[in-house]
């Protein structure tokens, strides 16, 4: 290694000192680049929060309008033909609110806004009032829906600490699929107990079944297994995923059984949500996060 005078050794450490303070000026360019970032970022989420929010309610408001004038109508008109119009409106006004739920639900798991609200939850009460709700529907299909009380659950109201408004979204999914692709004249069967310190809800269907090598399938985002231009089955492709997430979320579980042409068994599995004590608040009834169904004259 060549030596170096005095001066030579002065003018290197003078370049390397220079070259520092730039590459430090550079890191605090890059700095106040992604910390400006990082703000812009921030006021987009807010933006997009409060739009989400915004456009739920400019939605919802006016679909809880037109369902609740053609469930008063309902009650009103005796004119069969007349009788039948109000009934559609309620029944495709109805469906509509249901599948944008599933989209704004959908909306807020993609934004990372889903987070669960955690009360000592009256299960029993919020899936009967999901079958109420789908009761019109069911009658529609020509399908009978029944609801099993198992265990202790038969002879006292189950209260489980969760999120009541994602439990009724997940419930009112499993039991809209089981509905829509059962066959006129079949059964879906719902069973509420409590197993192992947890909650087992399932559905079973006497439908058209879902082949082997379908069943990882059903899950994914926007999948269908009915698609295309003549597909006879209503939807998005949203319900299945939205459970999933929401299950997820709860820190649960999702299981399917399938035979094709026979039907198809959902059990979920929630465990017993933790919460602080002086947070507890109490959901009962059915009416949390649906319509009530129209009355049937």
């Amino acid at each position: 290694m060549q030596n170096l005078t005095d001066e030579q050794l002065v003018e290197e450490l003078k370049f390397r000192l220079d070259q520092s303070r730039k590459s430090l000026n550079d890191l605090s360019v890059v700095n106040r680049k992604l910390v400006e970032m990082n703000r812009k970022l921030e006021e987009s989420e807010a933006l997009k929060s409060n739009f989400l929010s915004n456009i739920r309610n400019e939605i919802n408001n006016p679909l809880n309008a037109i369902i609740g004038l053609a469930s008063q109508l309902a009650s009103i008109v005796k004119k069969p033909d007349v009788s039948e119009l109000v009934t559609m409106i309620f029944s495709e006004a109805f469906h509509l609110d249901f599948q944008l739920r599933n989209i704004f639900v959908a909306a807020e798991l993609e934004a990372g806004e889903a987070m669960p609200s955690i009360e000592h939850v009256d299960v029993t009460s919020v899936v009967r009032g999901v079958l109420e709700n789908f009761s019109a529907h069911a009658a529609d299909k020509q399908v009978s829906v029944r609801l099993s009380l198992a265990g202790a659950v038969s002879e006292n109201p189950l209260y489980f600490p969760t999120d009541a408004q994602k439990l009724q979204v997940v419930v009112a999914n499993l039991v809209a699929n089981a509905i829509e692709f059962s066959r006129p004249g079949s059964e879906v069967f719902v069973v509420l107990d409590q197993v192992k310190g947890g909650l087992m809800i399932q559905v079973q269907d006497q439908g058209i079944g879902i082949a082997e090598a379908d069943l990882k399938r059903i899950f994914d985002r926007f999948v269908q297994l009915d698609s295309g231009p003549t597909r006879a089955h209503l939807g998005h492709g949203l319900g299945l995923s939205v459970v999933r997430s929401l299950i997820d979320l709860l820190q649960g579980e999702i299981q399917v059984s399938s035979t094709p042409g026979v039907g198809s068994l959902f059990t979920v599995m929630l465990p017993k949500a933790s919460y602080e004590a002086d947070g507890i608040t109490f959901a009962e009834g059915g009416n949390l996060f649906l319509f009530d169904q129209m009355d049937e004259k």
